[in-house]
């Protein structure tokens, strides 16, 4: 596993290197791959591997080594001129505290690679997210754009037939006032594409990069997604796995205070000599700790209380995204309904109307405010069903993150 995190994260630096001004939705997704959020967590679950490594090592024993010399008074303890002592303590785990140490460092380890993948899920459904609305913004924009477009073409009407003598002085103010509408709402089109572009590289480490979104947001809408049973669909999410490893992980620290409550004996080998007149002897001992404060008990408590907690965040967990799948994927039938009906009825005939008010405009039969209001109901009808078909997108983003799939 950790092997496998180095080569995506170098495989992201690499796609990061060179940021293209137009991405698609995978090469977003490739370039998040190596954002701060993901290369962060792959460096946790390096460090719970190394914490591993440390759990497996065996106590260390320890050296004891001092001299003693005859001081005032009679030589009630040794007769010679000094006494060397050394002494070799070794600690004997013998109760599986070190078993239990390895386990729960394994389980640690396997959060922090759950935890890992379920970093890099979220940043590129964060990245995903922002793509399609990006794509939004951007076909906002340009109907916008067309929209400003229209109104100045029909404010060149209105002169023409101000001049003629067709039109009065109020019609050509009303269309002036149309086209700074048309205008405003232009700029504001162009900050929502500014705000989703930044968006996108907050989540990669290049303040400069602006990127524009590549295809079109039906395409992205309308890509089939295959929906399963809330239960099967969420099974395998990473936020599920995360929490059932951090559950495992608390109850393998259940198990390690259990054995910490042990004491840990240590065999002693020590050897006594003197000199002036020298004299030896052998020394085999062994210590341990008497274990008779209760002090420890209260970890363990604290440990199983904190493996309850851990399962019931589990529980609640899955209970939760569960409700979530099952929401988006009644969200995203909904919206396609709304998408079909609203094509068949509406989008359809957006075109009619804005013709039909300008040949009526143009011979006498009809006034401004109807070919206004024609032309808002072109455009509105366009931001509308942008609108709806970022919303579906959005829902299958979502729907697929929850899946793990993305």
């Amino acid at each position: 596993m950790r092997w496998l995190s180095l080569l995506l994260v170098c495989a992201a630096q690499a796609a990061q290197a060179q940021l293209p001004d137009e991405v698609t939705l995978q090469q977003v997704l490739d370039i998040v791959g190596a954002s701060p959020r993901v290369s962060a967590a792959a460096r946790d679950a390096d460090a719970a591997r190394f914490d591993q490594r440390a759990a497996g090592a065996y106590p260390n024993p320890s050296l004891t080594f001092g001299e003693a010399r005859a001081s005032n008074g009679e030589r009630t303890i040794f007769s010679a001129d000094r006494q060397t002592n050394a002494l070799l303590e070794v600690p004997m785990p013998v109760f599986g505290q070190l078993g239990a140490r390895e386990r729960a460092a394994e389980r640690q380890t396997a959060l922090a690679d759950t935890q890992y993948r379920n970093a890099g899920v979220e940043t590129r459904r964060q990245a995903a997210l922002a793509f399609a609305r990006l794509l939004g913004a951007q076909e906002q924009l340009a109907a916008r754009r067309s929209s400003l477009a229209e109104v100045e073409r029909i404010r060149g009407l209105v002169a023409g037939r101000l001049q003629s003598g067709m039109a009065s002085r109020y019609d050509l103010a009303r269309a002036d006032a149309e086209v700074s509408l048309s205008a405003l709402a232009l700029q504001r089109a162009e900050t929502a594409v500014s705000e989703q572009s930044a968006a996108i590289s907050s989540l990669v480490d290049d303040r400069q990069w602006r990127p524009r979104a590549a295809g079109s947001l039906e395409a992205l809408a309308l890509t089939p997604v295959t929906l399963a049973g809330g239960d099967e669909a969420v099974d395998s999410a990473p936020a599920l796995l995360a929490a059932r490893d951090e559950a495992a992980a608390a109850e393998a620290r259940v198990e390690l205070q259990q054995r910490e409550l042990w004491p840990v004996p240590s065999v002693q080998l020590g050897r006594t000599w003197t000199s002036g007149p020298f004299g030896a002897a052998n020394y085999v001992g062994i210590a341990s700790e008497i274990p008779i404060s209760s002090d420890r008990r209260s970890l363990t408590d604290k440990a199983k209380a904190q493996a309850l907690a851990a399962r019931e965040r589990e529980r609640a967990t899955g209970a939760t995204l569960r409700a979530e799948y099952r929401r988006q994927a009644e969200a995203l039938r909904v919206r396609r309904e709304a998408l079909e009906r609203f094509d068949r009825e509406v989008f359809s005939q957006k075109s009619t109307f804005l013709e039909m008010a300008e040949s009526a405009y143009r011979l006498g039969r009809g006034s401004l405010f109807e070919l206004i209001d024609a032309r808002r109901t072109q455009v509105e009808a366009v931001a509308a069903r942008t609108e709806l078909l970022g919303a579906i997108a959005e829902s299958q983003i979502e729907l697929r993150a929850l899946g793990g799939k993305l």
